[in-house]
């Protein structure tokens, strides 16, 4: 199995450093946040520290060059090479993102997953005011979200965007991942992400990804089943032979019901295994039950006319 490396994005207040640590810990693997590998390069007393300090403190971004510097710098060493990481606080521009991608994947490595916490900007606002009290207006921590979201929105695009080094099967990078949750439950979410996906056909994480999804791929099959169904087993080989036949064409996926029970009541769902069809973000059909092959090949072929 390859080795797991993970970048965590998402705006202030939705606890993107805490999750990393945590998810780092639990996987054993390090946790780099670029927040700490500045203060480090700054207490260091290095020319690129102090140089990265001076624009912290004045609130700016640190300059790319200055950043990729020193995220170098810490990839280079054995344990990030080997072992996978966690990263929290970058990339925080679109050259940051293109820039690591480049230099990374030259040394042969795999490209990271990238997980998008999203929450409500009414929410994260109630917790910075809970953290730093009357430090900051609320009008001033909305204006910092509604920055950092438009110097984040590039970022979110490109890893979206499928790149073929990254993933030759041509699927977005980008996971999101509901930050309204509690921590506990992102945490859970995350840790999610961590397991082997097993078949052709990959595992969807959670609702927003599905939505993602919907709105962007032409051809969608999803596979809604739980791990305790014995129905669900027996579908698995025909949706897995989908993937696989189909994967130039149409995007086969799974999405685990257990874990998005809402998707019973939204879609109006009678049981499962549910194998849901999507052709331009309508549903067209949705086969329940145990099917044959034949079948789902059918109303594949339907969403190809």
């Amino acid at each position: 199995m390859s080795a797991k490396q993970f970048i965590l994005l998402g705006l202030p207040g939705v606890g993107v450093k805490a999750q990393a640590a945590s998810l780092a810990q639990r996987w054993g693997i390090p946790h780099v946040s670029m927040g700490e590998l500045f203060r480090q390069a700054a207490d260091q007393g290095s020319a690129a520290g102090l140089e990265a300090r001076a624009y912290l403190e004045a609130g700016e971004l640190v300059p790319d060059a200055l950043t990729m510097k020193l995220i170098r710098k810490r990839f280079e060493q054995p344990d990030t090479m080997l072992k996978g990481w966690v990263l929290d606080g970058f990339p925080r521009t679109l050259a940051q993102a293109q820039g690591f991608d480049d230099w990374w994947l030259a040394f042969g490595q795999s490209a990271a997953t990238v997980v998008y916490l999203k929450a409500m900007t009414e929410l994260l606002i109630s917790r910075l005011a809970a953290e730093r009290g009357q430090a900051e207006s609320v009008s001033g921590l909305r204006n910092r979200l509604e920055r950092y979201q438009e110097e984040i929105d590039p970022v979110l695009e490109y890893y979206r965007q499928p790149r073929a080094e990254a993933d030759p099967q041509g699927q977005s990078r980008l996971k999101t991942i509901n930050g309204n949750l509690s921590a506990a439950e992102v945490a859970h979410e995350l840790a999610q992400l961590g397991q082997k996906d097993t078949g052709a056909a990959q595992l969807i994480t959670n609702e927003a990804e599905l939505d993602s999804l919907i709105a962007e791929k032409s051809r969608l099959v999803v596979d809604c089943m739980a791990s305790w169904c014995g129905s669900c087993k027996q579908v698995t080989p025909s949706i897995d032979r989908l993937a696989e036949a189909y994967k130039d064409r149409v995007t086969v996926m799974k999405i685990d019901f257990d874990t998005n029970r809402q998707l019973s009541k939204r879609f109006g769902l009678k049981g499962i295994p549910a194998v849901m069809f999507f052709k331009n973000g309508e549903r067209l059909e949705t086969l329940t039950g145990v099917k044959s092959y034949q079948e789902y090949s059918t109303a594949l072929a339907h969403l190809l006319d």
